[in-house]
């Protein structure tokens, strides 16, 4: 018990000397930056002001991430994160997503120690815990990604009837932008915006596809560049790729009904593993504390988790179909 309250004050004392450390070597900039957001902020209703003063606290977490993330952050590594965060759509600056990831590890860290009650399985958690905020950036580019695939075609059927309406391509754009929902009418909102602010179209549709990476959008944008290079009827065309992805859309679907025994399966095996140990280790720990404290019990557990993975990837490679 004693070393437990060790670790944690030890982690407590880290974090609080990080944030006196930040208010003494920013302060002054700090109180600019306030007197600035003061002076320039836009009048806005009581219930909004209380808003603002409930998000204090998670506004000086953030400014902590911060500080970590540019304390810790490579230069080479920015760019990569930056667009990343872009492609997922995370409202995160690049310092805050670092400074999360590193904050995760020493978090989960003193959880796992607590729970096992053992230095070595703690620190591979901690390791592995480095990957978290990642790979939820990666789950939430992912979801993205197939709501503005299940968008695109309905997109490209209000463009192709604006156009034949007599509206510009542009102007139809901005008519998918106001009348669909995120992710797609914010893509093409910022299209615009680029646009107005002096990009050219091209420029502008070739930044979108960079940041969504999708092989319809990209097909999409591919026939526009023909299009504006040979001609021809711009709203015939988007009519035509709009059935054709429509089609590929519901073949997928049909795939995907046709493949949920395979992946209900993977599901099982990744749970069920899971489950019996967490209600064994609550049943009686000191069972499950065997594997952990002898050596054959380290090596069975490394066995169990290898096979594992190698059924997960085995199921993963039957069941991913590509149209």
């Amino acid at each position: 018990m004693q070393y437990i309250f060790i670790l944690c004050s030890a982690f407590t004392t880290t974090v609080l000397l990080t944030m006196g450390l930040y208010h003494v070597l920013f302060s002054p900039r700090l109180v600019m930056l306030k007197r600035l957001k003061i002076n320039t902020a836009v009048p806005s209703d009581p219930q909004q002001a209380e808003t603002e003063k409930t998000r204090s606290a998670g506004e000086e977490f953030k400014r902590f991430l911060g500080l970590l993330g540019t304390m810790l952050g490579r230069q080479a590594n920015t760019k990569a994160v930056q667009q990343k965060l872009l492609k997922a759509h995370i409202l995160m600056r690049v310092e805050e997503f670092i400074g999360l990831t590193v904050f995760c590890s020493p978090a989960v860290f003193i959880v796992a120690y607590l729970l096992f009650k053992v230095l070595w399985p703690a620190v591979l958690l901690s390791l592995i815990s480095l990957k978290i905020p990642d790979l939820y950036a990666n789950i939430k580019k992912t979801g993205r990604l197939n709501s503005l695939t299940q968008q695109l075609p309905e997109a490209l059927h209000i463009i192709s009837n604006s156009l034949r309406a007599g509206y510009s391509f542009p102007q139809a754009m901005s008519v998918v932008s106001k009348e669909m929902a995120a992710p797609i009418g914010e893509e093409l909102a910022r299209v615009i915006w680029e646009n107005r602010m002096g990009k050219p179209l091209e420029e502008a549709l070739h930044n979108l596809g960079e940041r969504v990476e999708s092989d319809d959008l990209n097909l999409v944008i591919t026939a526009l560049q023909i299009q504006n290079q040979i001609g021809g009827n711009l709203a015939e065309i988007l009519n035509n790729i709009s059935h054709t992805l429509r089609e590929r859309i519901r073949i997928k679907n049909e795939i995907k009904t046709l493949t949920a025994q395979g992946r209900l399966s993977a599901l099982i095996i990744i749970l069920l593993p899971l489950a019996v140990a967490c209600f064994l280790m609550i049943m009686n720990p000191e069972y499950m504390l065997v594997l952990v404290h002898e050596t054959l019990g380290l090596v069975l557990l490394g066995a169990a988790v290898l096979l594992q993975l190698v059924g997960i990837l085995i199921i993963r490679k039957i069941v991913a179909i590509e149209v």
